[in-house]
C-alpha cells in the first residue's frame, strides 16, 4: 500500500471520528448530548454552525470513501504482477509416454520349467 493511500485512510478515520461526535452533539428532539451546557455557551448560533460543519463533513465522508475506494481498486495485486507465459513452457516441454511395465516373473517360471 502506498504511503499518500496510508494517509489518506487516517485523514478519513479523523473525518468519520469528528462527524460521530458532531452528530452526537447536534440538538434534535432530546437537543443532543449537552443541551443545558451549551445552550448558554453557544447561545441561537449552535444550530446553524453545528447543521453546516456536519453537512460540510458528511460531504467529504462520502467523496473521500469514493476516492480511496478508486484508489485500492487500481492498486495490482500480487496475482496480476506475476506473468502468465505457463502455455509456451507447456508446449516446449515435451515427455515420452511411460512404458507399460513387463510382467518378469511369468517368464521366468516357464524357463526354468
Amino acid at each position: 500500500m502506498s504511503a499518500l493511500l496510508t494517509l489518506a485512510i487516517v485523514v478519513y478515520s479523523i473525518i468519520c471520528v469528528l462527524l460521530i461526535l458532531l452528530i452526537i452533539i447536534q440538538g434534535g428532539k432530546a437537543e443532543g448530548l449537552f443541551s443545558n451546557a451549551q445552550s448558554n455557551v453557544l447561545g441561537s448560533q449552535r444550530g446553524n454552525a453545528l447543521s453546516k460543519a456536519t453537512t460540510f463533513l458528511s460531504t467529504i465522508f462520502i467523496v473521500g470513501a469514493l476516492l480511496i475506494s478508486v484508489a485500492i481498486s487500481t492498486q495490482k495485486t500480487a496475482f496480476e504482477s506475476v506473468p502468465t507465459n505457463t502455455t509456451n513452457n507447456n508446449t516446449q516441454q515435451q515427455t515420452a509416454p511411460l512404458a507399460a511395465p513387463t510382467n518378469n516373473t511369468n517368464t521366468q517360471a516357464t524357463s526354468n520349467q
